[in-house]
């Protein structure tokens, strides 16, 4: 959140410049950063890379390196048929129980490794029973045993991924040598794995992180800022990226979201809006690739060409296997007339067997959220979906420094900061509760995980200079009291004599006259475009905001009272 973690890290290497320094991170993007910012006696690397470095790299030699996860179609096909249980299903649970092994610090797979929940073939969620957890444990090894040989497979089948090369450094127990100390950047997505790994380092060990920025757990992550004993713990509150306005909407969003109050984020001095300004570069932030690619289509279809820049690449963002998806939808006869090549090897093999009618339920069948997301891009985009891959493709750059919009996921963003920051609307929904109608909606700030909340921080803590919130995030500030108001004159009201109305839109009053002061609602424009005039409210109307608060704003004019001798 721009409170200069790795400022003072550089600081701390600068300081000590006879010493060897290695700095340590999840994100590529991150630590090459890291290798333009920090001093010559600090060596920056991905726990990936020094794992590949050490085991990956023997793997890639052979052809057995798989830089993706396994995936559950994979998994499907070494798995055994077992009577009444869906194949796809169950290979989902093994999938988890290798996920989870690998993320954990453990030696072997064990039934903790197994998930709790499953769904079923009809989509229900359904415990996953003893007998179950031992059939996964079972196949888990069998697979994980297969993929550890460099060789004996002579088809391939059991390809080494990244986080399984991570696994297998993690269980040599390395030591980093020739370093005095490590910096571990982003300590809170650290996994169980990579704890064993940093704490049994013999040199000194400095954790950097946010654990309001903890957006991994679905992969493992625990808050390693909380759970690793420490000597010293020093917190930084104070943005050296946003001014006040920005640092005041992260602070709510903790404050109401996770009742952190006692370590206020506060802002600079920089010039800053949450109200609707906007200033270089504009990134548009959000919660899912539906979403990015909804902007993308936005974006590319104006009248002027422009450029953009999917945070990440387009690669990553798998832009190429949206197309080939839809390739996959149309039918047969039509695909091969217009001669379409499906080029994505997993969605080829759906060409050969059930087609894409059979893809949707298998993405269905066992929750795989990227590929839903996709498959529904298709749906929505239909017979355009030619068309708009083209326009995105052509109007992307590689370099954001050449762009004139950003978009991307949250995930994507981490670490990295712009000058305006969109924040689109498909994060968590929080309802306006400012009505009384409204108050029954049932919604809670507890309804959600943390992460939730954490990806709206992440996302709000983007910013630099200009923020431009959704409805949603106006409504959640709402919730803190922050309904962007201010008392003013009825004299300013009202300067040239005429009643005022009341700006609430289902609101028919008027201004009382006979009031010395006047509630104003400031307007806003929204990460949608959506804009709110605001305006001045009657007395009804703030009531319902202020509340028993209501009278201190409405002072009556004094009325000369004759007096009495």
């Amino acid at each position: 959140s721009g409170t200069g973690k790795t400022s003072t890290l550089v600081k701390y290497a600068e300081k000590f410049a006879d010493l060897n320094f290695l700095y340590v991170t999840f994100n590529k993007a991150v630590a090459e950063r890291g290798r333009s910012v920090f001093p010559r006696n600090v060596t920056c690397k991905t726990f990936h890379s020094l794992a590949f470095g050490s085991v990956g790299k023997h793997y890639k030699e052979k052809g057995k390196l798989n830089f993706s996860k396994m995936s559950v179609y994979s998994i499907s096909s070494l798995i055994r048929n077992r009577k009444d249980q869906a194949l796809f299903v169950r290979a989902k649970t093994v999938s988890q129980t290798l996920e989870n092994f690998f993320a954990s610090s453990d030696k072997e797979i064990c039934e903790e490794h197994t998930p709790v929940w499953f769904k079923n073939t009809h989509g229900v969620r359904t415990l996953v029973s003893g007998a179950e957890k031992q059939i996964n444990v079972e196949e888990a090894k069998e697979i994980w045993h297969n993929m550890k040989k460099l060789d004996g497979d002579v088809e391939k089948k059991y390809k080494m991924t990244c986080d399984g090369y991570l696994k297998l450094w993690q269980l040599r127990k390395p030591q980093l040598s020739g370093y005095d100390a490590i910096f571990v950047d982003e300590a809170q997505d650290c996994t169980p794995a990579i704890v064993d790994i940093v704490l049994s380092q013999r040199c000194g060990i400095i954790l950097v992180g946010d654990p309001h920025q903890q957006i991994y757990t679905f992969r493992g992550a625990v808050n390693t800022l909380h759970s690793v004993r420490h000597t010293h713990v020093y917190y930084l509150t104070q943005s050296f990226r946003f001014g006040p306005e920005i640092a005041y909407v992260g602070a709510t969003i903790l404050d109401v979201c996770k009742k952190i109050r006692n370590k206020t984020l506060v802002g600079g001095n920089q010039k800053g809006d949450v109200r609707g300004s906007t200033e270089g570069k504009i990134t548009l932030l959000s919660r899912s690739n539906f979403n990015v690619f909804e902007d993308a289509v936005k974006l590319t279809g104006r009248e002027t060409p422009i450029k953009i820049h999917v945070i990440g690449g387009l690669d990553r963002f798998g832009l190429s296997r949206i197309y080939d998806i839809w390739k996959l939808s149309q039918p047969t006869d039509e695909r091969k007339k217009a001669k379409l090549v499906i080029n994505d090897s997993f969605i080829k093999k759906w060409e050969e067997t059930r087609g894409f009618l059979g893809l949707r339920e298998y993405a269905e069948a066992i929750d795989d959220k990227d590929l839903e997301t996709k498959i529904a891009i298709v749906e929505k985009y239909k017979e355009r979906i030619p068309e708009l891959v083209q326009k995105i493709e052509s109007s992307h750059v590689s370099q954001n420094g050449m762009a004139d919009y950003l978009i991307g996921t949250v995930h994507q963003a981490k670490g990295l900061e712009f000058d305006t920051v969109l924040v689109a609307d498909d994060f968590v929904q929080v309802p306006c509760l400012c009505s009384d109608s409204q108050r029954r909606i049932n919604f809670s700030i507890g309804m959600y995980p943390e992460d939730e909340w954490n990806l709206l921080y992440v996302a709000v803590t983007r910013a630099k200079k200009y923020l431009l919130m959704s409805k949603s995030l106006e409504h959640l500030l709402a919730l803190a009291g922050e309904r962007f108001l201010r008392v003013e004159l009825m004299s300013e009201a009202a300067k040239d004599g005429a009643a005022v109305a009341c700006s609430v839109p289902s609101c028919t009053e008027t201004l009382q006259p006979s009031s010395r002061l006047v509630v104003k609602k400031l307007p806003l424009t929204h990460s949608d475009g959506s804009s709110d005039a605001g305006g001045y409210l009657c007395h009804a109307c703030t009531r319902q905001r202020f509340g028993s608060l209501t009278p201190l704003t409405f002072f009556p004019e004094l009325q000369e009272q004759p007096i009495q001798l």
